[in-house]
Order: structure tokens, then C-alpha cells, then sequence
């Protein structure tokens, strides 16, 4: 018998999709950046092993699986979608796959307000999972559980076995974000207006063509890059003589997947502020330097599943980088 209180998960989320077999599901991948994309690869590896087929029509579903990830928070588009799955399907169970989740205009009661059938939340950092067990209301069927990052999932796929067999260093690599998460308030280009008739992949290549020079731009012109890079040097000397690529290399607006992998693989050194590049920059074995954001999703993260693995923490205090005590391997 499970020995966790009523209202937690004891299961990891791979075993708890195996008891899904037989089941019409429909999968939610909340389709984002290139990070998104690495949790994608490992929902599905994980599907496909628990041998669920999934369902293209959400109402022939009889179980809605969404995606982890970073879009649990308000100011992103998750707990919108998860909010219209609770009102537009009551009936449906429900899970979310681990995910960092913040609260600042909504509750998770408002959100799930009608609710009838059971649903299941993952986080993937204390903090939110702490945060679920406080907003967790009575007569709910919600189960909380905590559980790693998916990404974590694919140390041995084989994409990251072929990225680690090729991978070199060639390069230094600092990404910068530019949204609201970003610590270091640089804002985001203008984004072409009108667009959304077009398809993803064709929209992405406009705004290539579109936001690029400005990205590059602004690229030169950040005093985080400069810092970066003088930081990456600092704590690895013979990395000095490498080239630099200084790009949010995350979005698709600035390269496509397949040159994503290919900047984190050929990183001698990383600083980033993209969690993502961070777990692959861990899951390659290059050293990195996370830079915390701007609640608790990156640190969460980094204490529950990525130390003493050759990534560190830093803070960032609009002139400089600081390593924090404790946060190297």
C-alpha cells in the first residue's frame, strides 16, 4: 500500500501513462519553443512505450494528457488551455505532465471551477509543488505529484546518444530571452502582425527574414552577452581562442530545431537563460551556467534535478554574473 497521504501521486508519470493502455487519449502538446519540442520527443517516447495510440479529435477522447513544461503560469498561454479543458470537458480526466506552475491573476479553483472528473498534476520542482498542495481544494479528485523535468527522459534516446558522439566545442554560447521570464529586461522585437492564418512553419521563416537583424542587434548591443562572455572565460581559460554565438537559439524565429541541437552540441562552454539549453547542455556534459529567472522555476529545477552535474547557478545583477555558493558541481 502506497504510503503517501490521500491527494498525491505515487506513481512516476511513465507509469502512470501505462495504466492508460487501452484508453483514447488525446495528447495536448503545447507546441512552443525548441525546448518544447525536446519535452514533446519525450511524451511521446514515453506514449509510445506504455502503448497508448492517441486520438486526433479531443471529444473522441476519454482522457486529455497535456504536455509539461513552462506554460503552467500566468502571462503564458497553459493555464488558459488547461482552464477551457476543465469547462469544456468536466467529464474527461485529465493530466499534466511536470510542470512548473505560478499563480499571480488566476488560482487553480477558478481555473478548474466545474470540475467532475478526477485530474492529475505534475510538478516538476518543489516550489509548485508545494504551491498545488496549498490551492488544492476540498472535494476535488486531484492528485499532485512531483515529478523530473520530461526533458531529463531522454539521457538515453537515441538523439542525444548521435548529439554526443558528434558533439565538439567550436563555439561559446550565451542565450539571452527576451520576454517577461527574461532576469535581464531585454524586450522582445515587434512581432509581424497579422500572421496568424499562416502556418507555424511558414510564419516562423517570416519571422526569420523580419526579426533576425533586429535580434542580431540587439544581440551585439546587451551588456548580459558581453558579460557572458567575459564570465565564460573567466571560469574556463581555454575557451578564450573559441568563436561566439550569441542568439536565443530556443525560438524557432531564430533557427529551426535540427541548428538548435547543433549550437547546444557545439558549445564548449554555455550561459543561458533558456532552461532547456541548460538540461541539454547537462544531459551533453558541457559545462553551463543557468541564470536564475524571475520566479522559481529555474532554481526549483535546478535543486530538484540537476545537481552535481556539471551545471551551475548564477544570478545576475545587471553589471555582472555571480556564481551562487553551493551552486557548482
Amino acid at each position: 500500500m502506497s504510503s503517501e497521504p490521500p491527494g498525491r501521486i505515487d506513481q512516476s508519470p511513465g507509469e502512470f501513462l501505462a495504466t492508460l493502455r487501452g484508453r483514447r487519449v488525446y495528447f495536448d502538446a503545447l507546441h512552443g519553443n525548441h525546448g518544447d519540442r525536446l519535452l514533446t520527443l519525450a511524451a511521446q517516447a514515453l506514449l509510445s512505450s506504455a502503448g497508448i495510440e492517441r486520438v486526433r479529435r479531443i471529444r473522441a477522447a476519454d482522457f486529455i494528457l497535456v504536455n509539461g513544461g513552462g506554460s503552467m503560469a500566468d502571462g503564458w498561454f497553459g493555464l488558459a488551455r488547461l482552464a477551457r479543458y476543465c469547462r469544456s470537458f468536466p467529464g474527461v480526466p485529465l493530466a499534466v505532465l511536470p510542470s512548473s506552475f505560478h499563480f499571480t491573476r488566476s488560482s487553480l479553483a477558478e481555473l478548474c471551477a466545474g470540475r467532475q472528473a478526477p485530474m492529475w498534476l505534475w510538478a516538476r520542482e518543489r516550489p509548485s509543488f508545494n504551491l498545488l498542495l496549498r490551492q488544492r481544494a476540498q472535494g476535488w479528485q486531484l492528485r499532485i505529484g512531483l515529478g523530473h523535468d520530461l526533458a531529463f527522459a531522454l539521457r538515453h534516446h537515441p538523439l542525444i546518444e548521435n548529439l554526443a558522439l558528434t558533439a565538439r566545442p567550436r563555439h561559446l554560447l550565451v542565450v539571452e530571452r527576451d520576454d517577461w521570464e527574461g532576469p535581464t529586461g531585454r524586450r522582445r522585437p515587434l512581432s509581424p502582425p497579422g500572421l496568424g492564418f499562416i502556418p507555424e512553419a511558414i510564419r516562423n521563416g517570416v519571422r526569420r527574414t523580419l526579426l533576425a537583424p533586429l535580434r542580431r542587434r540587439q544581440d551585439r548591443a546587451s551588456a548580459f552577452s558581453r558579460a557572458a562572455l567575459a564570465y565564460s572565460i573567466e571560469r574556463r581559460p581555454e575557451a578564450a581562442g573559441l568563436p561566439s554565438v550569441v542568439a536565443d537559439v530556443s525560438l524557432a524565429e531564430t533557427c529551426d530545431f535540427d541548428a538548435f541541437l547543433r549550437y547546444v552540441a557545439g558549445a564548449a562552454v554555455i550561459v543561458t537563460t533558456r532552461l532547456h539549453v541548460a538540461i541539454l547542455g547537462q544531459l551533453l556534459k558541457i559545462p553551463t551556467s543557468l541564470v536564475e529567472g524571475r520566479y522559481h522555476k529555474y532554481r526549483g529545477v535546478f535543486e530538484y534535478s540537476m545537481q552535481p552535474e556539471g551545471v551551475e547557478l548564477v544570478t545576475w545583477d545587471g553589471v555582472r554574473l555571480h556564481a551562487q555558493a553551493g551552486g557548482q558541481a
